[in-house]
């Protein structure tokens, strides 16, 4: 298979995923303590030529990962200075493409088949851009194709139905840094990376690519959960480097880093992730889908289907269920996440002032990094507590939290 460059797009915000980035890019968020950008970079190391990453807000993470990372030698950095839409961070890496490309977003989870099934076409000339088969199109850009060849991109449309979501993964020609420059900002007042995809299939031909199989675009911190629960079940493997005690009962694979020890007694239903100097137990239960990262402490806790992460502790009487625990964060003893509505509808969040449907009917919350929360707090379903906030004891916490809000009542 011929080597070509890839482009990775990661020069954005993440303003959705809010408070989780508000001190690292969206694709530095980390799947069982892995970046995001540093899963694609991975799956298509062996097969590119070069990588040009596009950074941009918080670039600084990125280029200090990766510059000291197995892929460095393949690595090179352009950074798009000032955000002027999709198709303008991709125009940043024009001088470095030496001919035809792959270009991908940097801040997507997938399972490594998404790449598998492109690979084999990147030798020929046959344009092609991946869609993800979905049930509900309503969140992305859609594919609209004609006899397997895109005919347009419709942006978010709000129709709930079955159709193909534009993942942005696509094989291009050099010359189409040309068209990018020749293109009318949208009505947002950016250039477009679809606006440019849907003029040059006007006049080239651009095989649609379904891929079947796992992509997420992690928009909100539900999808974040549900991409880390993916990883658990299929990714991860069973490596218990540290230390078990006696009477502590695991079923299921366990990722048990260096350095860290489960106390017993202890309940762990896999597929569970610990990470290096954590301490879990005694008397934990961590059930399918938790993940905990490094120099945590779990102690007579439930933690299902959540991320806690780095130097963040749930010690005393806590439940925590598919919620996201950012770093550096205390709960005091009995403070709980409801994960599930009084009357078993759909949970909502309130996302950048809109109201927005998680689709699911178990939900829990997220905690920013630095914030303490006090004894017997509960936090209702859907809800977003920003960074640095203190809540205190025996709150009821039932409307997002901004940064360094402190509620007493």
């Amino acid at each position: 298979m011929e080597k070509t460059d890839f482009v990775i797009l990661a020069a954005g915000r993440g303003e959705r995923l809010w408070p989780i980035t508000n001190h690292i890019p969206k694709t530095m968020v980390r799947i069982l303590k892995k970046p995001l950008l540093e899963w694609i970079v991975e799956s298509v190391y062996g097969h590119a030529r070069k990588i040009i990453v596009v950074v941009g807000s918080k670039k600084e993470a990125v280029m200090e990962h990766f510059s000291k990372s197995r892929f460095a030698d393949k690595i090179v950095f352009v950074t798009q200075e000032e955000q002027h839409g999709s198709a303008h961070a991709l125009l940043q890496a024009e001088k470095l493409v030496e001919g035809k490309f792959v270009v991908l977003n940097g801040d997507n989870f997938f399972d490594p088949r998404f790449v598998d099934s492109f690979l084999d076409r990147i030798s020929g000339e046959e344009w092609f851009l991946v869609g993800k088969i979905v049930e509900d199109k309503s969140a992305f850009g859609e594919i609209v194709a004609e006899n397997g060849f895109l005919k347009r991109i419709d942006e978010k449309t709000g129709s709930q139905e079955p159709g193909i979501a534009n993942t942005n993964a696509a094989f291009l020609p050099k010359e189409f840094f040309s068209l990018i420059r020749s293109l009318q900002p949208s009505v947002r007042g950016e250039l477009e990376f679809t606006d440019a995809l849907t003029a040059f299939a006007g006049k080239n031909k651009v095989r649609v690519i379904e891929f079947g199989g796992y992509w997420n675009d992690v928009g909100y911190f539900w999808n974040y959960l549900d991409a880390s629960e993916f990883a658990c079940n299929n990714l991860l493997e069973d490596d218990r480097r540290g230390k078990i005690e006696p009477n502590v009962v695991v079923n299921g694979k366990l990722h048990l880093g260096e350095g860290s020890m489960i106390r017993a007694p202890a309940r762990i239903e896999g597929p569970v992730f610990i990470g290096k100097n954590s301490t879990v137990g005694p008397n934990s239960f961590l059930r399918n889908g938790a993940v905990v990262e490094d120099d945590c402490h779990v102690g007579s806790s439930e933690i299902k289907n959540s991320i806690i992460m780095s130097r963040s502790n749930a010690p005393h009487f806590n439940y925590v269920g598919d919620s996201v625990v950012c770093e550096d964060v205390n709960l005091g003893a009995g403070a709980i996440t409801a994960n599930l509505r009084f009357d078993n509808k759909i949970v909502f969040a309130e996302v950048k002032g809109k109201n927005v449907s998680s689709g699911k009917k178990k939900l829990g919350c997220v905690v920013g990094s630095g914030t303490k929360i006090g004894i017997n707090v509960s936090i209702t379903c859907g809800k977003m507590i920003g960074s640095d906030c203190k809540v205190y004891p025996r709150v009821f916490v039932k409307d997002n939290m901004p940064d360094g809000t402190v509620l007493t009542e």
